[in-house]
């Protein structure tokens, strides 16, 4: 399906409309963390499945519609800005976000499935304190990435300051 791109934009970019529904802010500034989450799960769903129903879920939560498939050249488009946005992600938050060459490893740069991703990220913003949950997941992504990245540097520095045996 995807095999005739080349290359990602530097900038996320997405069609603004499907039918009378907006799109969310094409670099999710303003998207609640939760529905960037959902969207990376489905988005790393469907690297390993090439399930094309992953990315109409996907596209519902985008356009925030309901909309049982989404024509095929929509798909393309819903995948080339969730794939442009991880791009983008990567080189903002170059320490948390690591795209590699590894076809077994995700853009988190482990080959941890999209689930325990997902949780290892909420586990490091509430501290293990699972009552911020909530507000976790309310956090504009950006805050949510701009922490995890914080924190992904912190670690390294300790990790090169404090290299294990």
């Amino acid at each position: 399906m995807i095999e005739w791109l080349d290359e990602l934009p530097q900038h996320p970019v997405r069609i603004e409309r499907y039918r009378c529904h907006r799109a969310l802010a094409a670099d999710f500034d303003g998207v609640p963390f939760e529905k960037f989450l959902y969207c990376d799960n489905l988005y790393q769903g469907y690297l390993q499945t090439q399930d094309e129903t992953l990315l109409d879920l996907m596209g519902n939560v985008l356009y925030d519609c309901k909309v049982k498939a989404f024509p095929s050249p929509f798909r393309i488009a819903l995948f080339y800005w969730f794939a442009s946005l991880k791009q983008y992600f990567s080189r903002t938050f170059p320490h948390f976000l690591q795209p590699t060459a590894n076809t077994d490893t995700n853009l988190l740069g482990s080959s941890i499935q999209p689930r325990e991703a997902m949780n290892a990220q909420i586990r490091a913003l509430t501290k293990g304190d699972a009552t911020k949950e909530k507000d976790v997941l309310a956090l504009d992504t950006w805050r949510a990435l701009t922490e995890l990245d914080a924190q992904a540097k912190e670690y390294e520095e300790l990790n090169k300051k404090y290299p294990s045996k």
